[in-house]
């Protein structure tokens, strides 16, 4: 039986993604590859939202190096930081900066406590040169509000850093309209590629600070170099190449299906159709406002694992779990990848059956 992935990432990769392997490619340091990365990470500045030349890059490495490489070489011991710190990837942030010794506080909320303006208030005119926030804190499936988050950081003369790893492609974006200075995604989840790149996009004002600030502690991090690289196609290090033809391959497929309107339309449709569908049998689902990337389920008289378990090891399907205390109370579907409606039927009748191989397994334990 076939694996079916409802999960953020790596997720269930499209045929042509797939079949991009079996064409020839071209050596990496040829001007002939420095025009596709130019143009693919042209298209993907547009659908960023972020028009400016030259102006991003791509790592090879996790989304969780493209935020150290952010602190790395965009902070400094001038800068006083804000974290939204809402869950797993909030609180990276807030790990990254202790690391490197950059000044920060964070908004601390309770896996299942909305971010609203109140939060924010007690930090105005507080002396904060840069906000950090993870939109979609995927741990819970919250999303922020980036509108309030922009007017704050605009009213405080913030430099703005968005994670927006697990809300591209799924969610509405755009660094242009809210002042966003630095963008971080990867690969594997809006883009559905193969796990291995990020990439960071940034505004002009982030530019010049970059510039400005001392070479980081990374020499394979430095920033000013992929900057200058970046110029010409290339990176200073051997990048992956591999993932830069599939990216290739799925800019052309999103222009093909109508553009970023479209695809963002499928998969609203897709996490609109589980969820009323999910309501209908009675699943529960968190009242804080949630991305279009995945939908959580709430457990409160079986455990979540449990259930993450029987549908892994019986019908092959793949859900996200969750850590620490939400592991027995959470799990989490994701609507990006290809998967189709049908694939959602399948999963819905599974985890009822799965739901009740749990129940009736713990009723023989009591």
């Amino acid at each position: 039986m076939k694996n079916k992935q409802f999960i953020v990432g790596p997720v269930e990769l499209y045929q042509e993604t797939r079949d991009v392997y079996q064409k020839d490619f071209t050596y990496f340091r040829t001007p002939e590859f420095g025009e596709i990365v130019k143009s693919s990470l042209k298209k993907l500045g547009q659908l960023i939202g972020n028009t400016c030349p030259n102006s991003m890059i791509y790592l090879t490495a996790s989304g969780t190096a493209g935020m150290e490489a952010v602190v790395e070489n965009c902070t400094n011991k001038n800068d006083k930081c804000l974290v939204i710190n809402g869950g797993t990837f909030g609180r990276r942030f807030c790990e990254l900066l202790e690391y490197h010794n950059i000044k920060f506080s964070s908004i601390d909320l309770e896996w299942n406590e909305p971010l609203t303006k109140m939060h924010l208030e007690k930090y105005t005119n507080k002396g904060y040169t840069m906000l950090f926030v993870n939109l979609h804190e995927t741990s819970t499936g919250q999303l922020y509000d980036i509108e309030m988050l922009s007017n704050f950081a605009k009213e405080n003369n913030l430099l703005l850093v968005v994670d927006a790893i697990s809300t591209f492609l799924a969610d509405n974006y755009d660094m242009n309209k809210y002042g966003i200075d630095i963008t971080i995604i990867s690969s594997q989840k809006g883009l559905c590629l193969s796990p291995g790149i990020s990439f960071v996009s940034f505004s002009t004002r982030m530019l010049e600070k970059i510039k400005n600030n001392a070479i980081p502690a990374s020499m394979y991090f430095d920033f000013k170099d992929y900057l200058k690289n970046i110029e010409r196609g290339q990176t200073p290090y051997t990048p992956a190449v591999c993932i830069m033809y599939e990216l290739q391959d799925m800019l052309e497929l999103i222009e093909k299906e109508g553009g970023i309107e479209a695809r963002l339309d499928f998969i609203k449709a897709k996490c609109e159709y589980f969820r009323k569908k999910a309501a209908e049998i009675g699943f529960k689902i968190p009242d804080y406002p949630l991305s279009n990337m995945l939908t959580p389920i709430i457990f409160e008289d079986i455990s979540a694992y449990d259930v993450i378990q029987v549908l892994k090891d019986k019908y092959n399907i793949f859900v996200n779990p969750c850590g620490g205390k939400l592991a027995d109370v959470l799990l989490r579907v994701s609507h990006i990848g290809n998967t189709s409606i049908a694939d959602i039927d399948d999963l819905i009748e599974k985890m009822q059956l799965a739901i009740k191989e749990v129940k009736e397994a713990q009723c023989v334990k009591q």
